[in-house]
């Protein structure tokens, strides 16, 4: 059985780099919003979509994880990160988040090549952001290396905050611009002894760690309600807006215009 699913797995995991390696790749974007004043826009975070030979597309959740455990997931990063940054050179008025894994940051090699990326465009700079996910301890080289990112003038997003590696100690010594708190502490919102939730807390945390607190996964009123209420001060969800085909892009009077896709 289990040698059967890992055939299954290796299968399909070739299947991703295949369609992957034949141009499926591409990427839709969702707004993150002010939760005060929803029209105003932080920027657009950029999502991995892959269209396979059959032309069905896959969102990120159905594929990344797979790839999470190969180069393939290096791989990945590289060429999302080309993408955003060739949209950024087309358009002036966007400002767009790519996510780049902590394995990127702490293999030299993979970092360097995604160093020189940036440094050959250091116009961009301004309106990247770059996502890190915490599928690695973020520590030792990491953390310098986000240091580096943001000499350049890339502002740096921790993203899925309270899911993944890092632990509070090694993220007050992260340099950060943005704090994403993970979906799963606006789901499941717990009241605490001091009359306050456990959102609240969350977000006061990630307040000591960056100026401006992002609540991912906001798909009710009540949500942004609690969003708002816990002292957020971006939220990001199918409530607020849906991710969105990059070339209805458009910004005007702090807002962007674009068609969603589901």
């Amino acid at each position: 059985m289990a040698d059967r699913a890992n055939r299954t797995g290796r299968g399909h995991n070739a299947l991703i780099s295949k369609a992957i390696a034949k141009g499926g790749l591409s990427f839709v974007a969702q707004r993150i919003h002010n939760v005060e004043n929803a029209t105003e826009v932080l920027y657009a975070e950029g999502l991995a979509r892959l269209t396979d030979a059959e032309g069905v597309v896959h969102t990120a959740g159905s594929f990344v994880p797979q790839l999470g455990r190969l180069n393939g997931r290096f791989d990945l990063d590289y060429r999302v990160l080309d993408m955003v940054l060739s949209a950024l050179a087309a358009d002036a008025t966007l400002i767009l988040g790519c996510n780049l894994s902590v394995a990127n940051l702490s293999a030299s090699d993979r970092f360097a090549d995604i160093f020189g990326r940036l440094t050959r465009q250091p116009e961009l700079a301004a309106r990247l952001i770059v996502e890190i996910t915490e599928t690695y301890p973020l520590i030792g080289s990491a953390v310098d290396r986000l240091k580096m990112i943001r000499g350049l003038g890339c502002r740096v997003a921790i993203d899925d905050f309270g899911t993944d590696f890092a632990t509070p100690a090694q993220l007050l010594q992260v340099s950060a611009d943005i704090v994403k708190i993970d979906a799963a502490f606006v789901r499941d919102i717990r009241p605490g002894r001091d009359g306050r939730d456990s959102l609240y807390h969350m977000v006061g945390f990630a307040s000591c760690i960056a100026p401006q607190v992002v609540v991912e996964g906001i798909e009710t009123e009540t949500q942004l309600d609690a969003a708002r209420s816990s002292g957020a001060t971006h939220g990001q969800g199918f409530f607020l807006s849906k991710p969105a085909v990059l070339p209805q892009f458009t910004q005007k009077k702090g807002e962007f215009g674009l068609r969603e896709v589901g």
